[in-house]
C-alpha cells in the first residue's frame, strides 16, 4: 500500500469559524502545482480521503482534478487536526484488507495529525511537520501496521524530492 499525506494549501482568516476557512487564490495555484507534480510522477490513487474541514476538502478537490482521480472523495472526522492518530491507523487497517481496491491513498489533511502520523507509519519519535501545499509519500510492505518507508515529497512548486 502506498499512502500520501497531503497538507491542505493555504486558507484565509475570513471566516467566522476556523474550519470555514477556504484556500486563497495563492493556496489554489500551490494545490494545483503540488497536484501537477504528483500527476507529472504518475501518481493515481485508489482512494482520496479528506479531513471535514473547508481548506482541506478544496485542496483534495484541486488534487483529485489534476491527477485525473474519479471517484468519491470520502470525508473523515479522523483526519481533524488534533485528531488522535489511532483513529487514522483504524481506518487505513480496515482498508488494507482489500489490497488491489486500495493500493493507492490520498490523506488531505492538516498538522498536526500528518506528522504524527507519518512518524507512527515509519515508526519513528516523531516527523518534521508538513508544510502547506505538501505531499509526502510512504510506503507501507504489510499494511499500516508494519514499520512503512519514506519515499519522495512533493513540495507547493510541484518539485519532488527522494527521501
Amino acid at each position: 500500500m502506498r499512502i500520501t499525506l497531503i497538507r491542505h494549501a493555504e486558507a484565509g482568516d475570513d471566516a467566522p469559524r476556523d474550519e470555514s476557512r477556504a484556500l486563497t487564490a495563492r493556496g489554489r495555484q500551490d494545490a494545483r502545482r503540488m497536484g501537477r507534480g504528483l500527476a507529472r510522477r504518475g501518481v493515481e490513487f485508489t482512494l482520496m480521503v479528506t479531513s471535514p474541514l473547508v481548506r482541506a476538502v478544496q485542496t483534495a478537490e484541486i488534487v483529485a482534478a489534476v491527477v485525473a482521480y474519479r471517484d468519491r472523495i470520502l470525508v473523515s472526522d479522523a483526519l481533524v487536526p488534533e485528531g488522535p492518530v489511532s483513529h487514522v491507523i483504524a481506518f487505513l487497517t480496515s482498508v488494507a484488507r482489500d489490497p488491489e481496491a486500495v493500493s493507492s491513498i490520498a490523506l488531505v489533511a492538516h498538522e498536526p495529525i500528518l506528522s504524527a502520523l507519518a512518524a507512527e507509519l515509519t515508526q519513528r519519535p516523531r516527523h518534521p511537520p508538513l508544510k502547506k501545499a505538501e505531499a509526502l509519500r510512504i510506503r507501507m510492505a504489510q499494511g499500516p501496521e508494519s514499520k512503512g518507508t519514506l519515499r519522495w515529497r512533493v513540495d507547493a512548486r510541484g518539485r519532488r524530492e527522494r527521501l
